[in-house]
């Protein structure tokens, strides 16, 4: 959990401090963008490792869903539109897994808490995904 937390500060501020030093380089927002995708499947990867039999299909989904999310974005943004909407963001999901770790470790009941937590993942990256195409296919045509 800890690291979690540390990661995402890194994160965060390693793109502010680009900006503010003005350093933003197209190279490194591409970097950023494909090395946050290994993050995001190491992190739920991590949790199913816990309890791989209980967790393994919550988890194969919240990948899945948030895989979506992302490619989504980017083939729009490929095809020229713009796809930022959606409530099941990276930021979102992320704050989602926080919580749930914390409160699966705290309650003594972490299986059900961290399924349950996968499994809102996956579900809000599917609904985002789904949102995402729309609004995408309604600016393409």
């Amino acid at each position: 959990m800890l690291t979690l937390f540390i990661s995402q500060i890194l994160d965060c501020t390693d793109g502010d401090l680009a900006r503010l030093t003005g350093r933003v380089t197209r190279s490194g927002a591409y970097l950023d963008r494909v090395f946050d995708r290994f993050v995001d499947a190491a992190i739920v990867i991590g949790i199913v490792y816990l309890y791989p039999s209980e967790l393994w299909l919550a988890g194969f989904m919240a990948v899945v869903g948030s895989f979506g999310v992302s490619i989504t974005r980017a083939m729009a943004e490929a095809e020229g539109a713009e796809c930022k909407v959606g409530i099941g963001g990276r930021d979102t999901r992320l704050a989602i897994i926080m919580v749930g770790l914390l409160y699966g470790y705290a309650s003594g009941n972490a299986v059900s808490v961290y399924a349950a937590t996968l499994w809102i993942v996956a579900v809000l990256g599917f609904i985002t995904t789904l949102h995402r195409m729309l609004h995408t296919l309604k600016q393409l045509d």
